[in-house]
């Protein structure tokens, strides 16, 4: 989707007046928003991905798919402290 699309999209789905709140609070930032909200906070998913991980119930590649993750990522987050 284009960003201009994106934008239409999103004026459409909060209305005139917020729209127009938000352009004026991020006016030239860019915002990513990701397709699996599930989890927002990186941190508190890399915990539960750990946590999987180490109860022995999951491959990396379940994890990886759980969590819409690359293996090689899901391997990174196991890895780090």
């Amino acid at each position: 989707m284009t960003s201009k699309a994106a934008l239409k999209r999103l004026r459409d789905l909060v209305g005139d007046a917020v729209f127009g709140q938000i352009v004026d609070q991020l006016a030239g930032a860019t915002v990513y928003f990701p397709a699996n909200t599930e989890f927002t906070d990186r941190e508190e998913r890399n915990l539960q991905i750990k946590d999987d991980f180490y109860s022995g119930d999951y491959e990396v590649s379940d994890l990886a798919r759980k969590y819409g993750l690359s293996i090689s990522r899901i391997y990174k987050i196991i890895q780090s402290r």
